[in-house]
C-alpha cells in the first residue's frame, strides 16, 4: 500500500497546444512534483493515518499508517474507490464489532460523522484497536481524513500524560500566569536542542526572539482549537493534497495561517506552526502546545515560488512573472495622476536557433541559451527585468526608461547576439529580432501591449530578420484584417463559397487543348474576388488545407469526366498535404469516386514538397506514380536544386516559371534558361510546359524552341468548369 494517488488524470489546464506556453507549463509542473515527493516523504514519516477523500467521498491518497490501521481492509483501498462501499464491505466481513445486528444503522451514522467535519468521533475494529477519527473539509469539496490509534490511551488511567509524553510531536505544558513551561516532552528538548526535561521551568518567552516575544506570549494563552484548521495542524498534507490535485500554480497553495520564529539552544531559528488548547491542570490554567516544525517545508515552499517565477535553464523570469511584473508596473501607473513613468516591452526573438537544436541538440542548444541569457543580462539597466518566455524567445521590461533608451538598448542585445558564439569547440552564429511596445504611448493596457510588441517583432521577421521595430497602428489594423479573413475563411470553406476554375493548356504545335489547370478561385460577398496567393497561404496556416485540397481533387476529376479522353487535368498539390501523409489516399478517393482513370490526373507540386526532410514525400510521389498519375515540376527554375530533383523524382512534365517568359524579350539571360530547360526535358523525355504566355510573340518563340505546350492569358483565363472546355482557343 502506502501513499497512492490516481494516475492518468488530465493535466491543468492551458495546456496544450497551446504553443510557446509548453516549455513554462512544463517546469512548473516539474516543481509541483518535486514538491510532492518530499512531501510524500513528510506525511509517510508521520504517526496518524491520513486519507484524502474527493467531493464524492471516493480515496485519492492515504498513508502507509492508515494502510496499517485498517490493515484488514487493505485489499479495498483503491484510488477511485467509495469509501461507503468500502464501509459497507467491511461491515460484511465483520471488522466493525459495533455495527453487528445494527449494520444500516451504523454505516447512517458513519457517513453522517463525514459530512459533519469537525467532529470528532471513534472507532472500534475487529482486531481489538480504537481509533479516533478527525475529519475535515477542503477546498473543492474534498476531506481530509486523520486516523489516530487511540487503543493504549483508551487503556491507561491518564491519558492525556501518555499522549503528552510519547507524542512524536513536539508539545509544552504552559504556564498562563507565570509565563513558564511547566512541561516539555521529549520531542520538543529535542526539537530546540535540550536534554530531557531541561526545559522545565524555563521561560517560554526565551524560545522566541525578542521582536516577537509580546505577540508569542499573547499567541500561548489562547485557545486556538476552534480556529486551527487542518491546514494549520497538518500543512504538510495540507500541501500534497494540493498537488494531488495538480495544482501546478504555487499561489494557490495556501499558506498556513501564521508561521512563528523559534529559537534553539544554539541560537538557530525554526519556522514553527504553534497550536494551543487551553486545560485546567491540577491546579493551575495553563494551555497544552503542540509546536509543528515546518522549516524545511518553508525552504521547499520558497523554492517552489522561485521555480514558479523563474525559467530553470537560465535562472531569469519566466512568463507568468513577465506577464505580472508588467501587470503591476501598469496598475501603478494608472493611479497616478500624471499617468505615470514609460513603461516598454521589448520581446526578442533569437534567430537561427532551430537549426543549432538539430544539429547540435538540446543540450548543446541549452548552453547557447544561457550564454546568450549572460550577454542580455549584462546590457539591460538595473531597473530593467529580464525574462525568457519561450523556447528562444525572450523578453524584457524598460521602467523608468526613455523610449529612445529602450531601443537602443535593443539593438545592443541585437549587436550582442549577432557575435558568434563559442561552445565546445563549435562556433555558432544566431542574431536576433526585437519587436517593442510603449506605454502609455501604444497602450496602458498589459495584454495589448503584449500583443502589441508581438505584432512588432512578428513585422521586424517578415520586413528582415536582425533588425529593431516599434509598434505601429498599422500592424494592429493589418492583424485585425487577417482575423477577419480567417473567420470569412472558415465560412467561405463551410458554406461553399470557394470554386474550381479551369485554365487551358494547349499543344503550341497545333493549338488543341491537352490539359486543365484546376485553380481555387474566392469570390468573396463584400470583398470581391480573393486572389489564391492572399487565401491558400492562410488555409494552409489555418489547417483547412487538406479540407480544401479534398474539394479541389474531387471536384477537377469530376469535371474532367464530363471533358473528350485525351484532355486530362492538372491539381496543385500543397506541401502540408505531403506533410500530413494524406494525400494518397485522397487522390485514390477522388479518382474512385468519380470514375476518371488516373492516367488523366496530374499533380503539380513544388520544389518545397521535395524540401520535406525523411523518406515521406518521395514514397508518396514515387506510389502516385506507380498509380499512372502523372507528376509536374511547378516553377521550374526558381528553386536551388531543380535539377538534382530531376534526376530523383521519377517526373512527367515540367513547367518554366512565368516570371522567364515576362521578361523573354527583355533578358537575355531569360532566353537562354528557356532554352535550357527545353533541351534538358526533350533530353529526358518530359514534356515542357510554359506558363504566363500572353502575346503571340512569346508564344512563336516557345513553339521554335520547341517547348512541348503553352498556358496563359493568350489560350484563356480560368473559367468554370461548364464553359472552360466549349470556348475556342487561339490557335498557334
Amino acid at each position: 500500500m502506502g501513499l497512492k494517488r490516481e494516475e492518468g488524470k488530465a493535466q491543468a489546464p492551458g495546456t496544450p497546444g497551446d504553443r510557446g506556453d509548453a516549455p513554462s507549463l512544463d517546469i512548473a509542473l516539474q516543481a509541483a512534483s518535486l514538491a510532492e515527493a518530499r512531501l510524500r516523504e513528510a506525511i509517510e514519516a508521520m504517526p496518524q493515518g491520513i486519507v484524502f477523500l474527493d467531493a464524492e467521498d471516493r480515496y485519492i491518497l492515504w498513508n502507509e499508517r492508515y494502510a496499517q490501521i485498517y490493515e484488514r481492509s487493505a485489499d479495498l483501498l483503491q484510488p477511485g474507490a467509495r469509501l461507503e462501499d468500502a464501509l459497507r464491505i467491511g461491515i460484511s466481513r465483520g471488522d466493525y464489532p459495533d455495527a453487528v445486528g445494527r449494520e444500516e444503522e451504523w454505516l447512517g451514522e458513519r457517513i453522517a460523522h463525514l459530512h459533519r467535519p469537525g467532529v470528532r468521533h471513534e472507532q472500534r475494529l475487529s482486531n481489538g484497536r480504537c481509533i479516533m477519527i478527525e475529519e475535515r473539509r477542503i477546498g473543492g469539496g474534498g476531506t481530509i481524513g486523520i486516523r489516530v490509534d487511540i487503543t493504549d490511551l483508551k487503556q491507561k488511567e491518564e491519558t492525556f500524560r501518555l499522549l503528552f509524553e510519547r507524542n512524536p510531536l513536539s508539545m509544552l505544558v504552559y504556564d498562563i500566569e507565570t509565563g513558564r513551561i511547566r512541561a516539555a516532552n521529549e520531542a520538543a528538548c529535542a526539537l530546540f536542542g535540550h536534554a530531557p526535561g531541561g526545559m522545565d521551568g524555563m521561560d517560554a518567552r526565551d524560545l522566541f526572539p525578542e521582536a516577537h516575544q509580546l505577540a508569542a506570549s499573547a499567541r500561548l494563552r489562547a485557545d486556538t482549537t476552534d480556529v486551527c484548521e487542518p491546514r494549520d495542524l497538518f500543512p504538510e498534507a495540507h500541501q500534497l493534497a494540493a498537488s494531488a490535485r495538480l495544482r501546478a500554480d504555487t499561489t494557490d497553495v495556501c499558506e498556513p495561517r501564521d508561521h512563528w520564529p523559534m529559537l534553539r539552544s544554539d541560537g538557530t531559528c525554526i519556522d514553527a506552526v504553534i497550536a494551543t488548547r487551553r486545560s485546567e491542570l491540577d491546579d493551575y490554567a495553563g494551555t497544552i502546545v503542540s509546536i509543528f516544525d515546518v522549516t524545511e517545508r518553508r525552504r521547499i515552499e520558497q523554492r517552489m515560488a522561485h521555480m514558479a517565477r523563474h525559467d530553470e535553464l537560465t535562472g531569469l523570469a519566466n512568463r507568468a512573472h513577465c506577464r505580472e511584473h508588467l501587470h503591476r508596473l501598469l496598475a501603478d501607473n494608472a493611479g497616478r495622476p500624471s499617468g505615470g513613468e514609460t513603461v516598454t516591452l521589448a520581446l526578442v526573438d533569437l534567430d537561427h536557433f532551430k537549426p543549432v537544436n538539430d544539429t547540435y541538440g538540446h543540450h548543446f542548444g541549452d548552453m547557447v541559451l544561457t550564454e546568450a541569457a549572460e550577454r542580455m543580462r549584462e546590457l539591460i539597466p538595473p531597473e530593467a527585468l529580464l525574462c525568457r518566455i519561450g523556447g528562444d524567445e525572450f523578453a524584457v521590461i524598460f521602467r523608468r526608461s526613455s523610449l529612445t533608451q529602450a531601443e537602443l538598448v535593443s539593438k545592443s542585445i541585437i549587436t550582442t547576439l549577432s557575435e558568434p558564439f563559442f561552445v565546445q569547440g563549435h562556433m555558432i552564429h544566431i542574431g536576433a529580432t526585437v519587436g517593442f511596445a510603449s506605454s502609455p504611448y501604444d497602450s496602458r493596457e498589459g495584454e495589448t501591449l503584449m500583443r502589441y510588441a508581438d505584432l512588432a517583432l512578428y513585422a521586424a521577421k517578415g520586413e528582415r530578420r536582425g533588425t529593431c521595430r516599434g509598434f505601429e497602428a498599422s500592424m494592429d489594423a493589418a492583424a485585425q484584417e487577417k482575423n477577419r479573413l480567417e473567420q470569412d475563411l472558415r465560412a467561405a470553406v463551410r458554406e461553399g463559397q470557394l470554386a474550381v476554375h479551369y485554365q487551358p493548356i494547349v499543344d503550341l504545335q497545333t493549338g488543341a487543348v491537352e490539359c486543365y489547370e484546376a485553380l481555387l478561385r474566392w469570390q468573396h460577398p463584400g470583398r470581391g474576388a480573393v486572389p489564391p496567393d492572399v487565401f491558400v497561404p492562410l488555409a494552409e496556416e489555418m489547417g483547412l488545407i487538406d479540407q480544401i485540397g479534398r474539394f479541389v481533387l474531387a471536384s477537377a476529376c469530376r469535371a474532367a469526366m464530363g471533358w473528350p479522353e485525351h484532355v486530362k487535368v492538372a491539381v496543385n498539390v500543397s506541401p502540408l498535404q505531403f506533410r500530413n501523409g494524406n494525400l494518397l489516399s485522397t487522390v485514390i478517393n477522388a479518382l474512385s469516386s468519380s470514375g476518371l482513370p488516373a492516367e488523366r490526373l496530374e499533380l503539380e507540386i513544388t520544389e518545397a514538397v521535395l524540401m520535406e526532410k525523411g523518406p515521406r514525400p518521395a514514397a508518396i510521389i514515387r506510389n502516385l506514380r506507380a498509380f499512372g498519375i502523372g507528376i509536374s515540376l511547378d516553377d521550374f527554375g526558381t528553386g536551388y536544386s531543380s535539377l538534382s530533383y530531376l534526376l530523383n523524382y521519377p517526373f512527367t512534365k515540367i513547367k518554366i516559371d512565368k516570371s522567364f517568359i515576362l521578361n523573354l524579350q527583355e533578358e537575355p539571360n531569360s532566353r537562354a534558361v528557356i532554352r535550357a530547360v527545353i533541351g534538358l526535358g526533350r533530353s529526358l523525355g518530359l514534356t515542357v510546359a510554359a506558363e504566363g504566355i500572353e502575346r503571340e510573340i512569346e508564344r512563336d518563340y516557345l513553339r521554335g524552341e520547341g517547348c512541348t505546350q503553352g498556358q496563359g492569358y493568350l489560350f484563356g483565363k480560368a473559367e468554370a468548369a461548364t464553359t472552360a472546355h466549349g470556348k475556342e482557343t487561339r490557335a498557334a
